[in-house]
Parts: C-alpha cells; sequence; structure tokens
C-alpha cells in the first residue's frame, strides 16, 4: 500500500492533472481518505480532493506509523491549493509542509512554489525572501536556480533597478550553461538601462547575441534597443544610439519567426501537459512546465507588441539616418531616408523621411538629384502648389 500511494502522490504533485477514474469512499479509513482524495485530485477535482485529504491530515497526521503517507498527502493538498490558484492557502500548506517535512524530498519545490504563490499575490518582498530561504537552505536545488531567476524578476517588477541587475549578474555568473542565462541577460540590460547606465546595457545586449537565442529573447532585446536609441539620440549621443539601433533586427524578419515560435511553444506545453505522469520524472516535469509557460508567455506579449507597430521599420531606418545625417555621415544618411520613403505606411513617416532625404542630398552637393527629390516630394505632398 505505501508503494501504491507513494506513486499515486507522485503523479499529483503535476500541476496538470492526468484523467483517472473517482471513487468513492468506502469508509473513513486512511487508505479510503487517501484514494479518494488523490483520484479527485488526478481527474482535476481540486476541491473535492483537498476536503478528503485535509480530513486525512487532521485525523490521522500525527500517527507515527503513516508519517511518510502524511508527508505525501500534505503536499499533494498543497498541490491543489496550488493549482486552484488559492495562494494564501497554498502558502500556508505549503509553510505547514516544509514545517513538518523539512527533510523531505519535496520541500525545497515547496518552498519554491511558496515564492511563486507569493508573487501571483503581489507580495514581492515576501516572495523575495521565500527565494532566499531556498537558495540558503538548498543551494544544490535545481530549483535554487529558478529561485535566483525570481529574485530579478521580483526586483524588476518593483522597479528596484540596481537590485534587479545585481540579481541577474549573479545568476549569469553562477548559472552560465542554464537555458535562462540569455534571457537574465536581456532583464538586466533592462535593469541595467533603468539605472541609467545606457552604454552598460548596450554592452550586455551585445555579450548576450554571441549565445544562441529564443525568438522571444531576440525580439525583447530589439524593443529594448530600440528604446536605448531613442534615449541616446535624444541625449544627443549619436555613436551609441547607432550600437543600440544597430542590435534591432526588422519587424518583417522578426514576425514570422516569432508566429512561429508561438505554436512551437503551445505545442510543447500541450504534449507535457497531456502526457502521463512519470513518478521519476516528477520534479524536472514542475519545472519544465513553469518556464515552457512563462516562454509562452513573453512570446505572446512580443509577437502582439510586434503586430502593433506597422511602421516599426520606417521609424528604425529614419531614426539610423538621423544618427547618420548628425554626425555628418551624409552617403549613409541618404541611403537610410530613401529606405524610409520606400517603405513607410504612416504619411507622416514617409514624409518626414523625405525630406530628410533631400536634406542630405543638398549636404552631398548633388544638385541633380536635389532638384529631382525636391520636385518629387512638393508633387506628393503639396500637389496644389501653396507651399511656392
Amino acid at each position: 500500500m505505501a508503494a501504491f500511494w507513494a506513486a499515486a502522490c507522485a503523479a499529483a504533485l503535476l500541476a496538470v492533472p492526468a484523467f483517472a477514474q473517482e471513487t468513492e469512499a468506502p469508509d473513513d479509513s486512511p487508505e479510503a481518505l487517501y484514494q479518494s482524495g488523490m483520484s479527485r485530485f488526478l481527474a482535476g477535482n481540486y476541491e473535492q480532493s483537498v476536503e478528503y485529504l485535509d480530513q486525512l491530515v487532521k485525523v490521522f497526521g500525527n500517527e507515527p506509523e503513516l508519517r511518510t503517507q502524511i508527508d505525501l498527502a500534505m503536499y499533494a493538498r498543497a498541490c491543489a491549493l496550488f493549482n486552484l490558484g488559492r495562494s494564501a492557502d497554498a502558502i500556508k500548506a505549503f509553510d505547514e509542509y516544509v514545517t513538518a517535512f523539512p527533510e523531505s524530498k519535496f520541500a525545497d519545490e515547496a518552498m519554491f512554489r511558496i515564492g511563486s504563490a507569493q508573487q501571483q499575490l503581489e507580495e514581492y518582498e515576501l516572495a523575495v525572501a521565500a527565494y532566499q530561504k531556498l537558495r540558503s537552505t538548498f543551494p544544490r536545488s535545481v530549483y535554487s536556480e529558478d529561485g535566483l531567476f525570481q529574485i530579478g524578476i521580483c526586483r524588476l517588477i518593483q522597479e528596484q533597478s540596481a537590485l534587479a541587475a545585481a540579481a541577474f549578474k549573479d545568476f549569469m555568473a553562477l548559472y552560465p550553461e542554464s537555458p535562462l542565462w540569455t534571457q537574465a541577460g536581456a532583464f538586466c540590460a533592462r535593469a541595467t538601462f533603468d539605472d541609467g547606465k545606457g552604454a552598460e546595457a548596450i554592452a550586455l545586449l551585445e555579450t548576450i547575441e554571441k549565445r544562441p537565442r529564443t525568438w522571444s529573447v531576440i525580439t525583447y532585446c530589439n524593443f529594448l534597443a530600440f528604446e536605448i536609441g531613442d534615449y541616446m539620440f535624444d541625449d544627443t549621443e549619436y555613436e551609441q544610439a547607432l550600437k543600440a539601433y544597430r542590435r534591432v533586427k526588422t519587424r518583417q524578419a522578426l514576425m514570422g519567426h516569432m508566429q512561429t515560435y508561438v505554436r512551437t511553444l503551445e505545442a510543447q506545453l500541450n504534449a507535457v501537459q497531456s502526457a502521463r505522469p512519470d513518478p521519476r520524472d516528477i520534479r524536472s516535469r514542475f519545472q519544465q512546465e513553469r518556464r515552457i509557460s512563462s516562454e509562452l508567455a513573453q512570446a505572446r506579449e512580443m509577437a502582439g507588441k510586434l503586430e502593433a507597430l506597422p511602421d516599426y521599420d520606417a521609424n528604425l531606418y529614419h531614426r539610423i539616418g538621423r544618427c547618420f545625417f548628425n554626425t555628418d555621415r551624409y552617403w549613409e544618411a541618404r541611403t537610410a531616408f530613401t529606405r524610409v520613403v520606400a517603405i513607410a505606411t504612416d504619411e507622416t513617416v514617409r514624409e518626414a523621411g523625405h525630406f530628410d532625404l533631400i536634406l542630405a542630398i543638398s549636404r552631398l552637393r548633388r544638385f541633380d538629384d536635389l532638384v529631382i527629390e525636391a520636385d518629387h516630394y512638393l508633387s506628393t505632398y503639396d500637389p496644389t502648389g501653396k507651399w511656392e
């Protein structure tokens, strides 16, 4: 019976239920209560699952001969509350579990879920404290890595830029082979820029470009580089602005990849959630599902942002052209402004690019070309001749 309970509870620890037949408890014995609670959990009936597991723990929780089973039942109950989104109740249940079974093989994951639930409640200082406790108690845990990453996320949400940058820098130094390394680098660049260190943020973007990156990270870095470039341009730091703008890919180059990437992540998440629970993979599976879900959410956000910016490419080339123009590199400026005129869908952007094109040609003293472009400009934007 103990072997059955261990296997059943291991399956129940997953955030997504498998399918199982519900069974009616024939009596109020610990075996019957456990089986009734677990069968409902596996069927996705978390509310009733909690009722049976609560009763099991309250009535038989202090029985020495049932200690192994109560360990598993308490953890399953906390997972059910977590899956229900009852974050405050889940925190209390996981805390009771860790207090009762500090040496359990699931104690580190319980601590991580406490921090995760605190994040869901937007109690970020408490979440950071939970992750720090996890890292000090179980420094070699697979969840210690994710805990440090989430500390950086909490600090970023709190707009504590210096602390966020420090956390992500620590993560990059401690976990150089982590699949989250480039994402940590992107968030570190964000926090560094928010802390007023634009040049250092650009250097971080250059560093993470040397590693393979997911398309959501690439797109996130694109928007960040665009923002840094604009800031540097307004500050008349044109060379730094160009370094930032050169990190930016065109919308056309990104959009198709992002749409495919979102579909790929959706398929991966569906495969993880649909697979039958394997007790041997229970720890890694929770971490895998959480990471895929997080990456999918970011990918959808980035794809939506790209779709909402129809003149993304034209604005990019216009800014690049202005940087070249303001540093007396008129041939490069002319090329950039010509591209703006060719691709802009917003008439205001196209007209501004066309006007700057005329200025660049004027500085180049290409008078024949100047006359042609000036006539073209007037016929396009002043067909009635009122400006003449």
